[in-house]
């Protein structure tokens, strides 16, 4: 039975290795430029397997010589995002940030980048029961709001600044509901140092924030747990100048049509 399954594994790795060898072969003859013509059509008309197969087939040599390696590289980035295949436009992207610098369409790089680590960071399962997200996928929420943050400080004027910033507004708060998730998992343990660490932090990264004001009562009982009262009365005094505080409803930003 060993033999088989090996027999069977040896067989299929060939017809792996056969495929990728047709699949690699299949353009072969065919002019750059026409490669890259066909994959515009694809990526027009939303098929954008058939893009990103055309595109990719086309040699960097000729890229280079012709002058549309920048335009297929952004073409891949869009495409790959569009398919759902958010860690390939992630890798497509940060190849374009390091062969081209310089290039006028960073911003719109670094807004595909945003958006794939924002969706990354999406679950429709959890959206369709209204599972709150705040402690899944929290790297790709942070690099999400670092691209955008990119976009909003060096590209001030870019048609792609105001929806980065409301981007931003909307991921700060959910990494700071995940902070609170963390103090109160803490909480429940009786680990009052890390419920008090988080919260410190909170307050640095998040000032304002309403999870950052509602984790202020699990500081202040973990300092008074500690005997720390003299820091547990300025909380509570942080506490009570906050009541009347009034917090804006955060929203999260709908994805357009486009992307």
């Amino acid at each position: 039975m060993r033999k088989l399954s090996s027999l069977a594994a040896i067989l299929l790795a060939g017809l792996v290795i056969t495929g990728c060898s047709s699949d690699k072969n299949e353009f072969e003859g065919i002019p750059a430029q026409d490669l890259y013509s066909k994959g515009q059509s694809y990526l027009q008309e939303g098929d954008y397997n058939n893009a990103i197969r055309h595109l990719e087939a086309v040699s960097v040599g000729a890229q280079q010589q012709q002058g549309y390696g920048e335009q297929v590289q952004l073409s891949l980035i869009y495409a790959n995002y569009k398919l759902g295949e958010y860690h390939k436009a992630l890798d497509a992207a940060e190849r374009f940030v390091r062969g081209y610098p310089n290039s006028p369409s960073m911003d719109y790089v670094f807004y595909l980048a945003g958006l794939s680590n924002a969706r990354l960071g999406d679950n429709w399962f959890q959206d369709l029961f209204n599972v709150n997200r705040s402690s899944r996928a929290v790297e790709s929420v942070r690099n999400a709001y670092g691209s955008f943050q990119t976009i909003v400080q060096q590209f001030p004027q870019s048609q792609y600044a105001q929806d980065s910033a409301n981007w931003m507004v909307y991921l700060k708060n959910r990494l700071a509901e995940h902070e609170l998730k963390i103090a109160e998992y803490y909480m429940e343990r009786d680990a009052y140092v890390a419920v008090t660490n988080r919260i410190e932090e909170m307050i640095r990264y998040y000032p304002d924030s309403e999870p950052t004001y509602k984790a202020l009562p699990l500081m202040q009982k973990s300092l008074e747990a500690m005997g720390i009262h003299d820091s547990a009365q300025k909380v509570a005094a942080m506490i009570e100048a906050g009541k009347s505080k009034e917090f804006p409803t955060i929203t999260k930003p709908k994805y357009s049509e486009q992307f």
